[in-house]
């Protein structure tokens, strides 16, 4: 379990966090929505430990992965080389590295472009990459600022489907940063809309539904859309 306990966090005069107390639960995936400046940002980066709080307490996991917008992929190096970097100091045998990285590229659908340099591959296929990468870490949590942001609607279900397949395989506490709520009904067991900075819980939703069987019009997925839109209309106020 991840905990903020009356965490503040300032940066100059700004107070983007004002006691501060939230808990996200372990093996679950936690979707974050928010204005834009609130401090979702901020919430991934106490956790991950990039920058400390100014008072209060952060209570977490020390093994976080982080998967940001931008892919951070090497462009000198293939697909493979990007994960045997990222992935060589959790695996000290390379017999057994080489076997996880295999197994990650066939989960993705990578398979075949294991060889290939991220100028070679779409958009798609790096941000899948970017996934297995911290997938493959063995972390506590994993934590994802927007990372489908840039993406058409047809390749991010396919990502997302890619997405789900992996955390099914490896579940680990996930905290998902988004602006998008259908991701976060598609994918969330827990659905924390926060208000403007300073940030502040609004509502927690509770999604019980299988992912494998949710589809956004079904009657109970629809109902917590249009709660969670009657929320979002009170960042406008």
């Amino acid at each position: 379990m991840i905990i903020f306990n009356n965490v503040d966090m300032s940066f100059k005069d700004t107070v983007v966090m004002d006691k501060f107390c939230a808990e996200y639960e372990a093996n679950k995936i936690n979707c974050i929505l928010g204005p834009s400046g609130c401090g979702k940002t901020t919430l991934l980066n106490l956790i991950s430990g990039i920058i400390m709080e100014n008072g209060g307490q952060v209570t977490k996991p020390e093994r976080v992965s982080y998967v940001f917008q931008d892919e951070s992929l090497i462009p000198q190096k293939t697909a493979r080389k990007n994960l045997e970097f990222a992935l060589k100091s959790a695996y000290k045998d390379k017999a057994e590295l080489s076997a996880a990285i295999d197994n990650l590229l066939e989960l993705s659908g990578l398979g075949n472009a294991s060889d290939l340099y991220p100028h070679e591959m779409s958009g798609g296929m790096r941000q899948r990459l970017a996934l297995i990468r911290a997938f493959g870490y063995p972390s506590d949590v994993l934590l994802m600022d927007e990372p489908f942001k840039a993406l058409d609607i047809t390749l991010r279900d396919s990502i997302i489907k890619s997405f789900m397949n992996l955390y099914e395989n490896d579940k680990r506490t996930v905290i998902f940063v988004t602006h998008n709520i259908d991701e976060a009904l598609l994918t969330g067991d827990y659905v924390f809309v926060y208000s403007k900075k300073p940030i502040n819980l609004q509502k927690r939703f509770i999604i019980n539904k299988s992912r494998s069987g949710r589809k956004l019009y079904d009657d109970s997925l629809a109902g917590i859309k249009n709660e969670i839109l009657r929320e979002t209309e009170k960042w406008q106020t």
